[in-house]
């Protein structure tokens, strides 16, 4: 997994305790090297605001994702608050705990002026080597680079609207302007042309591998040869075009017509390209961003059930979850798609995700507005048997939420919601913080 590329300036003023600020500057990075983070540091004290800023743009201009000022004694605001303005990267004004210092007097008096000209950053105060310091440091950097990588990617939407779903359409100009992401389409057409020409060797390779690597596979040699056939073709679109995420439609002309997506999305989501089924923009952005935050696979589902007096969510797709949220690639079956989806089926994944804790997150839109509704919980599993309450062939996972359910439904905008093993609430609130987005968490 990349690691954030972090930035540190130390600041004080000639007249103050340079001897303390160089000694906190010591301590952080020391402190800082024991994380998973990239250390860009300015080695000097930085004693003037036009300082500041020039050290800032340098640290632009070697692709800083963010920075730390770190306050190494009572300074002036606008050290800080010029050289956020003019690089505009997410900050974060750590004070260093020393009486003798007065860091957190200078510290507070940066954060109150950031504040008042409405510039997102975080504020942090304690020992270099707090626990709870470096959590929160590290959290905050990991949202930087997540947004840093949004902002510097291409996304593309294979298709079109899915069934009326107006939840998954995006405004292309809002995502560019909130995001920085670049939505490009390609017409299903493409892939319909392409995948026939894929070269026979490298779909039969892959056909032995699925056969090897997975507990069944109890569908025609037809369909799984069309299903891994659709793989590489939008495979290959992401590779040739530069599109790091997306969405594909399938319904209902693909499944009408040639194959299901479903095996298709399931293996790209395992390797770490996202592509969100019936072409769901929202979900893509959301399950990239989970991505990019944990490096593991992210699941898309509709949320089929929720217990309201014991906050059991169960999550249901129609077969696009990653195999690698199961225990073992041999509790994965692949089974065929159930005939009223559409005339040339395709292959599900069958399996129950397995236990862990996880991170529950979908953005949506409240009068044109995004938020992003975060939940958290443990993931349990059931029998295949309980399947049937649902639909048997289609992969499962069973929540136990943290929050109240009433909550949680009622910032259930969509039918589709996302999950990540891992517990990456702070993350996600610190990338709503710099995105300027709100977060609702239940």
């Amino acid at each position: 997994m990349p690691k954030p590329k972090v930035g540190l300036i130390t600041l004080s003023l000639e007249r103050e305790r340079t001897d303390i600020a160089k000694q906190a500057h010591s301590e952080l990075l020391t402190a800082l090297k024991g994380q998973q983070l990239d250390v860009t540091p300015h080695t000097d004290l930085v004693l003037t605001m036009e300082d500041s800023v020039q050290v800032s743009e340098d640290m632009v201009h070697d692709r800083i994702q963010c920075i730390i000022y770190n306050i190494g004694s009572w300074v002036y605001a606008p050290m800080v608050v010029s050289a956020v303005q003019a690089t505009g990267l997410p900050s974060i004004v750590y004070g260093y705990r020393s009486p003798a210092a007065f860091s957190l007097v200078g510290a507070a008096v940066i954060h109150g002026s950031l504040d008042e000209l409405g510039l997102s950053h975080r504020f942090i105060f304690g020992e270099p080597d707090n626990p709870s310091v470096l959590r929160t440091i590290s959290s905050y950097s990991r949202a930087a680079m997540t947004y840093d990588n949004l902002a510097r990617s291409k996304a593309v939407i294979i298709g079109g609207k899915t069934m009326g779903m107006m939840t998954a359409m995006v405004d292309f100009s809002q995502i560019k302007e909130l995001f920085g992401t670049e939505i490009e389409h390609v017409d299903m057409l493409r892939v319909f042309l392409m995948a026939p020409k894929i070269a026979s060797k490298r779909v039969k390779t892959k056909m032995a591998w699925v056969k090897k690597t997975f507990g069944a596979v109890n569908v025609s040699e037809e369909i799984l040869e069309r299903s891994l056939r659709l793989y590489f073709a939008i495979n290959d679109i992401l590779d040739k075009d530069g599109y790091a995420f997306g969405g594909f439609k399938c319904q209902p002309e693909f499944i009408e017509n040639y194959v299901s997506g479903c095996m298709a999305l399931s293996l790209l989501i395992d390797e770490g390209k996202i592509m969100s089924c019936e072409a769901d923009m929202n979900a893509a952005l959301t399950m990239r961003i989970l991505h990019l935050l944990t490096d593991n696979p992210v699941l898309f589902a509709d949320v089929n059930d929720l217990d309201m007096t014991t906050g059991q969510l169960r999550l249901v797709n129609c077969g696009t979850i990653a195999t690698k949220m199961a225990s073992s690639p041999k509790e994965v079956e692949w089974n065929p798609q159930y005939e009223y989806m559409g005339a040339c089926l395709g292959a599900c994944p069958t399996f129950c995700c397995k236990e862990g804790t996880v991170t529950i997150a979908r953005l949506n839109r409240f009068a044109g507005d995004y938020i992003l509704h975060i939940a958290s919980g443990e993931a349990f599993t059931q029998s295949k048997e309980t399947f049937k309450e649902a639909r048997e062939r289609w992969p499962h996972a069973f929540i136990r939420l943290d929050g109240d359910p009433d909550l949680f439904l009622q910032q259930l905008r969509s039918n589709h919601l996302h999950m990540v093993y891992g517990d990456i609430v702070e993350e996600l609130l610190d990338f709503c913080d710099i995105v300027g987005i709100d977060a609702i968490q239940t």
